[in-house]
């Protein structure tokens, strides 16, 4: 029979720390809108246990996931490799992930004593979280739905590109048939509050999570991110504020409490994890002078919006990819590595897998990663294990202005590297 046990740790920083995601933020913290989280779900089918854990921060580095692993796998019988970790990448959360996966670029800025503190104590708490769940296991059954939401995230470059609204929710139950642990994956950017918000949240993922644990008392809401590279709320929100992404929330909350009604669970479940390495060049970056040529073709399409009164939207895609355009420049002068040593991860539950990627992915592919599987059961994940910045797709690259693009650190072949290892990972 399959056993689960479902823990929340709260992670909330003291106010005053500086918060990532947003470079135009001027001063630290100061406040909190909504507490942060580390939401656990460990499993055991008397033969494997896998661990699962849903952060609400920028995302999880590589050094992050191995010292929470390491400390799970000393103080327990989860093995290392059966344990996940998936940053929701909300922009409205403390520096926590270093990036050191990224080489120099990742230590612009060097912490204060009370970042170091609180970095310090993140993986034990984290950790905890997991032992405390693993010593808490009960009967459980699982089951799954799948839909599709409209209306919360679009493709942030373009909105008439690819989007995946897919809404997949994992149901946990206990022997009473009441559900301990809902886990949803969903794709999209929790970056509804912008760079003026100086309060911790997690964005529409805190709402989402609040509004399903009132309706299921006791259970614990799991965010899983997909591959959110080129997907937000920039052309669907109305606003940037306090109602807004509290309406963004409960619209993924209203698709999960009603596809959680249509789901039928068993506890015939077995599970089993698996890691592969994965290799990904740095790319070969153009010369100064085309840099500089980026960086006002960029600031005269600003310049013309802002003329033009363009919409809210419209404007930001802009500036966002006028920051790419400076960014890239100084990635070119800073980064001190040719690749990076990552890794990719499956783990199983019962017919369905959900195979990590380790950054912005971008979301076809994603869907290149879902098409492995004949039996269309597989989910995919970003901001998983380690960080490497944007994953663009391979065509992406033929287009060197826009944020994303400017922003990513490693090369064309990215793409086709991690759908090998994804391959590699479905056939073990």
């Amino acid at each position: 029979m399959l056993k689960g046990s479902s823990k929340k740790v709260n992670i909330t920083p003291p106010i005053g720390l500086r918060m990532a995601g947003y470079g135009a933020r001027k001063h630290a913290n100061e406040g909190i809108l909504n507490q942060l989280y580390a939401n656990v779900l460990v499993l055991d089918d008397e033969n494997t246990k896998v661990a699962f854990v849903t952060l609400d921060l920028i995302g999880v580095d590589k050094a992050l996931a191995h010292e929470v692993r390491t400390i799970v796998s000393e103080r327990t019988d989860i093995p290392y490799k059966s344990i996940m970790l998936v940053g929701s990448h909300t922009h409205s959360g403390p520096e926590a992930a270093r990036f050191g996966d990224m080489g120099r670029l990742s230590h612009r800025i060097e912490p204060t004593p009370v970042d170091t503190a609180y970095n310090t104590l993140l993986p034990q708490l984290i950790a905890n979280g997991v032992v405390w769940a693993n010593a808490h296991l009960e009967p459980v059954t699982f089951g799954v739905a799948q839909s599709q939401l409209v209306g919360l995230g679009s493709n942030r470059i373009d909105p008439s590109r690819y989007v995946d609204n897919t809404v997949t929710v994992f149901r946990f139950d206990n022997l009473k048939a009441e559900p301990l642990c809902i886990m949803t994956q969903y794709t999209c950017h929790p970056t509804v509050l912008n760079s003026d918000s100086y309060v911790y949240s997690g964005d529409f993922v805190s709402f989402y999570q609040e509004t399903v644990e009132k309706v299921y008392k006791g259970s614990v809401a799991m965010f899983i991110q997909g591959c959110a590279g080129d997907v937000s709320t920039r052309h669907n929100r109305k606003f940037v504020n306090v109602p807004e992404v509290t309406r963004m929330g409960r619209m993924l909350a209203g698709e999960v409490i009603k596809d959680v009604t249509w789901i039928d669970t068993t506890a015939d479940v077995k599970i089993s994890a698996v890691i592969e390495p994965l290799r990904l060049d740095i790319r070969k970056f153009a010369s100064d002078e085309d840099c500089e040529s980026r960086i006002k073709t960029s600031q005269d399409e600003c310049d013309r919006l802002k003329a033009e009164n363009a919409s809210e939207a419209l404007q930001r895609t802009a500036i966002v990819s006028l920051d790419g355009a400076k960014r890239y420049l100084a990635f070119k002068k800073s980064i001190d590595i040719d690749h990076i040593d990552i890794e990719m991860q499956r783990i199983s539950i019962g017919d369905w897998n959900l195979i990590s990627t380790p950054g912005e992915t971008f979301g076809e592919i994603g869907k290149r990663i879902r098409e492995l599987d004949p039996n269309h059961k597989t989910v995919v994940t970003g901001y998983t294990n380690g960080y490497v910045g944007y994953i663009p797709t391979k065509v992406t690259y033929e287009d060197p202005l826009g944020y994303e693009i400017a922003s990513a650190i490693v090369d064309e072949h990215s793409e086709d590297n991690m759908v090998e290892v994804a391959k590699k990972l479905l056939a073990k």
